[in-house]
């Protein structure tokens, strides 16, 4: 097996999820981090444990909340992805303003999640 092979697929694909569209990556997120979940706090565990390990795709996903949240939506887009990709019950299900809200909460999870992770990387170091 040629090691260099692997190497170069390897870098191609992360410099394919790095060109996906933000909505595609945050809907990715959501799925895989937030549609079981329970609780908030039952998604943050899930992310410091990812995070001891990597944080490439954390900061990825981080990239596509802010995105997502600087600019206007299409009417409906924010409580669809919350209501549908990252199956979360809201107590105003259909409001656009609720789910940004949300958002910007898993944003700050992912925020805290990050800086801890870089403050236990660099105490290590």
């Amino acid at each position: 097996m040629d090691i260099s092979k692997i190497a170069e697929r390897l870098r191609r694909r992360a410099a394919e999820l790095e060109q996906r569209p933000p909505l595609e990556t945050l809907r990715d997120f959501v799925r895989g981090h937030v549609d079981d979940a329970e609780s908030l706090d039952e998604i943050r565990t899930d992310l410091r444990r990812l995070a001891a390990v990597n944080t490439r795709s954390l900061k990825r996903a981080l990239r596509a909340f802010d995105a997502i949240l600087a600019e206007p939506q299409s009417p409906g887009l924010l409580s669809w992805l919350v209501a549908w990709d990252a199956n979360w019950v809201l107590d105003d299900e259909t409001s656009d303003e609720a789910a940004a809200a949300f958002l910007r909460q898993l944003a700050d999870i992912l925020r805290e999640v990050l800086a801890e992770a870089e403050r236990r990387a660099s105490s290590e170091a």
